[in-house]
């Protein structure tokens, strides 16, 4: 019996034809499709091709009793139910590549429209009929400085462009290492230190409680007067308030956006600004990135109904199922683990290109090839754009320069433990880039950074120790993890500030190793940290290494 694919989206016909090339697959394309419409017909199908249109709810999914495979043809699945399909163990892929191209394209083009005021002159002549030179001076983009944050696939694609334009490119990336910056012809900076020297900024990192308003009134301030600012990545990435306020004041000379924090934005003085480039969203519309993503899409659904490997898968694969109840806490534990080694290292102010996690207890004898991916996965989900899964986190680290390596520490069979630290002593490990004994970055005394966990007897992860220092954390949530001085007064005045902000304290947790010396302080939050308040924690002299992150 073949499989039957239902594309409920208007796809690109080269997409059609090639899934209908599969001999094994029934394809019907049923456009327009409603919420009852659609919950009706999907029982009979085993992939659905969606773009953004379609809604894939749980209760599409629900009813999907034969759904092995969603597919959506463009990168963001924010219109299907991940977890509900995750669940219901049904694949969901994306065609992240096919618009790389498109989107960097785009990126160049409104920065060449801000430089210039193209749009603006455009509406002086064509829609008022004025032939106003001289109102319209621009600036050249040769020989300037671009600051790229984020050297994904796109951002990588956008810093070749602008070297070909003649642009000094400097670029912010925790996880770009010095090799592939050079083969892209790009310098590795700190973000804030980028800031006095670019000429203009473009963004391309994903959206996350750590990136949200990554460039606000702060960073506009610390911006050469006169900067340009394109983004093309996410809305919430920029504080569309303190833009504003740029804008109007000089400091940013122009704003070419493609993205808001609210889409459409309708109400946004943003749009009436005389200064704005905007476009609603176009990044991917053309013909051919369409074109190159319905083949995309197309390629993932046939592979994965065929039962062969895909390569962006957005959800993880499931376990087997005889490994399936001992490592399926554990997976969850080195996935936290992962994400809350990534703020914490990143936190720091370096970039780690190698790191170690060590096994011990009763998982050390046991395959940990799922808890390495599941590692990875929650060491670049953080710093990506596009889904990471323990499908393809193998091969994102190694594009990344991003290494991990295993070591196994048996102690008789003990609770498993799971640490993963920067670097490594172990015997066979290079260690840290500069050498395991690099200086202490931010503050740090204890050496380089490192997170450990554990399981308890229902499966909830623990995070046991933050740099070696204990502490015992349960719950899961938004967390404040800060090195602090182990003097009176000083917690104090830490819930103080943050009850004096709306922000409630769920737990603490206090780490340390001899009374009157350093500590590791982890609150536990029932809500996110507001920025200017984490610019006042991180302005206390008590305090360092102050991260907001989430376990």
């Amino acid at each position: 019996m073949r499989a039957r694919v239902l594309v409920a989206d208007t796809l690109d016909a080269a997409g059609v034809e090639r899934l209908r090339a599969e001999p094994e697959l029934e394809v019907e394309v049923r456009t327009g499709l409603g919420r009852e419409a659609l919950v009706e017909a999907i029982p009979a199908y085993d992939g659905l091709v969606v773009r953004s249109s379609t809604q894939v709810t749980a209760e599409v999914l629900e009813a999907g009793k034969r759904l092995r495979v969603v597919g959506r043809a463009g990168v963001g699945v924010d219109n299907i139910d991940v977890e509900a399909a995750t669940r219901r163990g049904v694949l969901v892929v994306n065609a992240p590549e096919g618009n790389t191209l498109a989107a960097a394209e785009h990126t160049l083009a409104m920065l060449l429209a801000a430089a210039r005021w193209i749009p603006q002159a455009h509406a002086s002549l064509v829609r008022d009929h004025q032939w106003d030179r001289k109102r319209f001076m621009g600036v050249q983009l040769q020989g300037k400085v671009l600051g790229v944050v984020g050297l994904g696939r796109i951002g990588s694609e956008v810093a070749r462009r602008a070297r070909a334009l003649g642009m000094r490119v400097l670029a912010y990336d925790p996880f770009i290492g010095p090799e592939r910056a050079g083969e892209l012809g790009v310098e590795l900076r700190e973000l804030e230190a980028i800031y006095p020297e670019a000429d203009a900024f473009t963004l391309h990192t994903p959206l996350t409680e750590q990136t949200r308003h990554l460039l606000g009134a702060e960073a506009f301030a610390r911006m050469k007067r006169g900067v340009i600012l394109v983004n093309c990545a996410r809305g919430g990435l920029v504080d569309e308030a303190a833009l504003l306020a740029a804008l109007e004041s000089g400091q940013v000379r122009a704003a070419a956006l493609d993205v808001f924090e609210e889409e459409p934005p309708r109400s946004s003085p943003l749009l009436e600004h005389p200064h704005v480039v905007a476009t609603p969203h176009l990044g991917a519309s053309t013909h051919e990135a369409q074109l190159h993503v319905a083949l995309e899409i197309a390629e993932q659904v046939a592979r994965a109904l065929k039962g062969e490997p895909v390569a962006h898968a957005v959800n993880a694969p499931g376990l087997p199922p005889e490994l399936a109840r001992q490592l399926e806490p554990y997976v969850r534990l080195a996935q936290k683990l992962g994400e809350l080694f990534t703020g914490w290292a990143s936190g720091a102010g370096a970039f780690w290109p190698r790191v170690e996690v060590v096994y011990s207890g009763s998982i050390a004898s046991r395959d940990v090839r799922p808890l390495t991916n599941a590692l990875l996965v929650g060491l670049l989900q953080p710093v990506l754009q596009e889904a990471v899964n323990a499908v393809n986190a193998p091969v994102l680290a190694r594009q990344r320069q991003l290494r991990v390596n295993e070591v196994r520490e048996a102690d008789g069979g003990g609770p498993g433990r799971i640490t993963v630290r920067a670097g490594g002593d172990a015997p066979g490990s290079e260690g840290l880039r500069g050498g395991a004994e690099a200086a202490p970055v931010g503050g740090r005394s204890s050496g380089p950074p490192q997170v450990s966990g554990t399981v308890d007897d229902a499966g909830r992860p623990i995070l046991v120790a933050v740099d070696g220092y204990p502490v015992h954390v349960s719950s899961t949530g938004h967390v404040l993890l800060a090195y602090n001085r182990d003097q009176p007064g000083v917690i104090g005045a830490v819930g103080t500030l943050l009850g004096q902000s709306g922000v409630n304290i769920a737990f603490m947790q206090v780490g340390r190793r001899r009374p009157g010396e350093e500590a590791v302080m982890v609150l536990g939050l029932d809500n996110p940290i507001p920025d200017p308040v984490a610019r006042r924690l991180r302005e206390f002299d008590e305090l360092w290494h102050v991260v907001i992150a989430r376990w």
